[in-house]
């Protein structure tokens, strides 16, 4: 699956108005640039090597590659999306004199590394007002808060049926998640042991690829270990996730870091209620006792009485997703695209 971030940056090249032609420089070949080819959106691929002492010659020679692609180019601008990126752009972009702006999508900072890139890039966005809060204070005025941007209409798409996946009547608790640690898987199968007997009809069904595979083992043992493991399924990755956010009861969200959340506004664009950790940009989009319930990163005790709440009272259930439906407006595709707009505008010296 594309994470989040790739998801984004799709989405944005995909939908920019024709005054913008966009180029794509990508580290290895893989399913972003096939999507990318698919639209005819012209992509390159350009090594993003790790940014390590020992690792300078290449380093080198990557800068030197994308200075050449960028000097072949004489782009209006550079996007960068990532840390990574920004530096190997952020040096083409001085070489040659361009404006380069970094898209930043990680709350943690880089003490080494952000400085630099401040120094390097014209602007930067960040994805929340969480991630923003990276950066200290003297660069404030290089950062711009655009939130991500999901395709509303498409989830709302009435074709789409939801899914009906296992037997009788039943309560879908749905998480969509890369397989990896801080995701924190064990503590959602520890809510689930402490809620499933109050409701027969309660499932867990869990999406997302494995990353490490000491972790997949560990969720494994621990699955096969519960007395409730024919109601947990593991699902892997699913191509088309909105007949699964439809069929959802709710959607869990229990990350330890999370600078946006884009599976939170796409349950919600589907008129589905949210439980999610209390941390970095989620309760930007998810006002808690609003549009769904936060609980602190950790207490599987917290995320249980969430659920039982809900399983207690209906109504509430109800009222949380009819507002998340609402609120899933304000992180339309559309406003998105208006809003980086005016950042590439402001860069470039049309504004």
């Amino acid at each position: 699956m594309l994470g989040g971030g790739e998801h984004s940056f799709l989405d944005l090249l995909i939908h920019l108005p024709n005054e913008w032609k966009p180029f794509a420089a990508l580290p290895k070949q893989g399913e972003l640039m096939t999507r990318l080819n698919e639209k005819a959106i012209p992509a390159h691929v350009l090594p993003l090597i790790p940014i390590r002492p020992w690792r300078i010659p290449q380093m080198l020679l990557a800068v030197r590659g994308y200075f050449q692609l960028a000097s072949s180019l004489r782009p209006s601008l550079i996007y960068a999306n990532g840390s990574r990126a920004a530096f190997y752009a952020g040096i083409a972009g001085r070489l040659l004199g361009r404006p380069v702006v970094w898209h930043c999508r990680i709350t943690e900072p880089d003490p080494y590394l952000d400085p630099l890139l401040l120094r390097l890039c014209t602007v930067v966005i960040a994805n929340s007002h969480a991630t923003s809060r990276r950066f200290v204070p003297r660069f404030k005025t290089k950062v711009r808060v655009v939130y991500n941007g999901i395709d509303i209409q498409r989830l709302k798409d009435p074709s789409v049926e939801e899914i009906h996946p296992f037997t009788g009547q039943c309560k879908i608790l749905l998480v969509v998640a890369g397989i990896h640690r801080p995701k924190r898987h064990d503590i959602i199968l520890s809510a689930f042991e402490e809620v499933a007997h109050l409701d027969p009809t309660l499932h867990l069904a869990l999406i997302g690829g494995k990353d490490k595979l000491d972790w997949w083992r560990h969720l494994q043992e621990t699955t096969r270990r519960s007395m409730f493991s024919d109601r947990l399924h593991w699902l892997g990755t699913v191509e088309d996730l909105r007949p699964w956010y439809r069929a959802a009861w709710v959607l869990i969200l229990a990350s330890e870091s999370e600078s946006f959340g884009r599976v939170l506004v796409e349950a919600m664009g589907s008129g589905t209620p949210v439980i999610a950790t209390r941390v970095g940009g989620i309760p930007e989009i998810v006002r808690n006792g609003q549009e769904g319930l936060l609980f602190s990163p950790g207490s599987s005790e917290q995320l249980a009485n969430a659920i039982k709440k809900l399983l207690e009272e209906e109504s509430l259930r109800m009222r949380l997703a009819q507002a998340a439906f609402r609120r899933a407006d304000s992180f339309g595709l559309e406003l998105h695209i208006r809003n980086m707009l005016k950042v590439f505008n402001e860069v470039c010296g049309y504004a």
